[in-house]
């Protein structure tokens, strides 16, 4: 009898284990995927050229339903870079979960070398 009982917790405390393993793959996989989107999209702003200053937001269509973005562009104190503040937003047990990332970008139209100390 104390042997089935002893057995019955350790199978509980297993098929526990078991299912937090499953929800966090679950989560890992939403980061990634998340992050992957984050990449894809500061990818697509940087080949538009320099950024308008600003706030945008959207989807990613389709594919991603679940996923939307939300981009913050700043200037920075030198004229030719600007930051890209880039969110990724998904739901999560009616919670908001977010995948953040910042990154400069050049103004490709200005060589550097040709501005002075002044600019």
């Amino acid at each position: 009898m104390i042997a089935l009982s002893v057995l019955s917790i350790a199978l509980v405390v297993l098929l526990g284990l078991r299912n937090q393993g499953i929800a966090l793959a679950a989560r890992s996989r939403q980061v990634i995927d998340a992050t992957l989107l984050a990449r894809q999209k500061v990818t697509e702003i940087s080949a538009e050229g320099f950024p308008e200053l600003g706030e945008q937001s959207g989807d990613f269509g389709a594919n991603f339903p679940q996923y939307t973005w939300r981009q913050h562009v700043v200037q920075t104190p030198f004229n030719i870079v600007r930051e890209l503040l880039l969110e990724v937003v998904w739901k999560e047990d009616h919670r908001e979960m977010t995948v953040n990332v910042t990154t400069y970008l050049f103004d490709r139209g200005i060589n550097p070398r040709s501005l002075s100390a002044s600019d």
